[in-house]
């Protein structure tokens, strides 16, 4: 195939950057109205239907752990190309699971392959920019990333109106069969020069020392974390909350999804602009000060009764908008003091960003009581902690060793 390279920055770019880190968020949310019908089939318990969401997140983490350093070995491009072949051939075996554990087992590997997309594109955006400028194309992208929610539940209601549950993994064998295409005749390689030492283990350990040591990666990425914590709590826990305890249709529910997603897409547009004005910590504080007081109110609204599912809609869509600040903030000063280890920097970051909001998501999914509740008082927890580690004095980078 003819190879015409996109310009970085231009919207193109940003589009097509913005489906590599969608890999993830697409195979999630698409699925999420399938959780009833898929336990239903399987003839087991909704939980079990809901770890395929932890499972994938936990193989999602692992896959993170090494596509860093063989990328920074190799380059963004041949990795992102196989890891994207990987993904099909599991998305083509969660197809054809015959059992729950073939599927849970399908989805473990989709996980790992689709750690790819979010890890090479942030590498690709971390080798082409730094700074605020990192952190508006990481907002610009990250509004085109939310799409995903906004239109793959609905997508995914739509399949289920018309076909089984199965073919909802046919659509993301599509997908990925277009992104394949799309990265191997528009992506040029972004990586300037390989480290022919990225896959010692020492440097591999000193990838994680130095950005576990460095004090200000440690505590953005902490923020980091928290915000996806509190966004994989959402998504694990509502097709439970709108379609089982408030008795949704699954059309209704991807309707109320994407309406949620869309002041994630207002977040990330109006993101840009407010980098460019105030500092990054700033406005991460004012996302989590908002994201507590969103959670704070839907926990009164749930406890009361008040106005059923639909009451739940703006203040979900509240801390979407903070949630939206808060990420792609944290994650630029996480990422700011390594430059020259970006590929195993982003592995690093990306492993806490997975393993600990995976294993919040299924604390929740194992005490879902049939209500919004225990999603939403553990939002609230994080939201808490997320201010308390924001409003902290600003402390200095250290130096990120060769």
């Amino acid at each position: 195939m003819p190879k015409i390279p996109l310009v970085p920055g231009s919207a193109s770019f940003v589009a097509l950057i913005a489906a590599i880190l969608t890999m993830s968020a697409m195979t999630i949310d698409i699925n999420l109205p399938a959780i009833p019908a898929t336990a239903q089939a399987f003839g087991t318990s909704q939980t079990q239907a809901q770890l395929s969401v932890s499972l994938f997140f936990l193989g999602f983490a692992a896959g993170q752990a090494f596509f860093g350093p063989l990328a920074d070995r190799f380059g963004r491009r041949p990795l992102l190309i196989g890891g994207i072949l990987a993904y099909l051939v599991a998305t083509l075996a969660c197809a054809l699971a015959p059992s729950i554990e073939l599927l849970l087992a399908a989805r473990l590997a989709q996980g790992l392959a689709a750690a790819s997309g979010p890890i090479l594109g942030r590498a690709v955006i971390r080798d082409r920019f730094e700074g605020p400028e990192m952190a508006r194309v990481m907002s610009f992208v990250m509004a085109a990333f939310v799409l995903a929610p906004i239109i793959a539940p609905s997508i995914g209601a739509l399949i289920l109106g018309v076909a089984s549950w199965r073919w909802i993994f046919g659509f993301l064998a599509c997908y990925g069969t277009v992104l394949l295409v799309l990265v191997v005749t528009r992506l040029d390689e972004s990586l300037a020069q390989r480290d022919l030492r990225a896959l010692r283990p020492q440097r591999i350990v000193g990838a994680y020392r130095a950005v576990l040591g460095d004090p200000v990666s440690r505590r953005f990425g902490a923020l980091s974390v928290l915000g996806l914590a509190m966004l994989i709590s959402y998504l694990i826990s509502a097709a439970p909350i709108f379609m089982t305890a408030y008795g949704l249709t699954p059309s209704a529910f991807g309707v109320i999804f994407a309406a949620i997603a869309v002041c994630s897409a207002i977040g990330s547009l109006l993101n840009t602009r407010l980098v460019r004005r105030y500092p990054l910590e700033t406005l991460i504080r004012l996302a989590f000060a908002g994201a507590v007081i969103a959670m704070a109110l839907a926990f009164g609204v749930a406890q009361a009764g008040l106005g059923g599912a639909y009451a739940l809609v703006p203040l979900f869509g509240l801390f979407f908008l903070c949630f939206s600040v808060i990420v792609p903030n944290a994650t630029a000063l996480a990422m700011r003091p390594h430059a020259r280890i970006a590929g195993a920097a982003t592995s690093v970051l990306g492993v806490a960003q997975s393993v600990i909001p995976a294993i919040i998501g299924t604390f929740v999914a194992t005490v879902h009581d049939g209500t919004a509740r225990p999603a939403i008082l553990t939002m609230l927890a994080l939201a808490l902690t997320g201010l308390w580690l924001a409003r902290r004095p600003a402390i200095q980078a250290t130096s990120t060793p060769s």
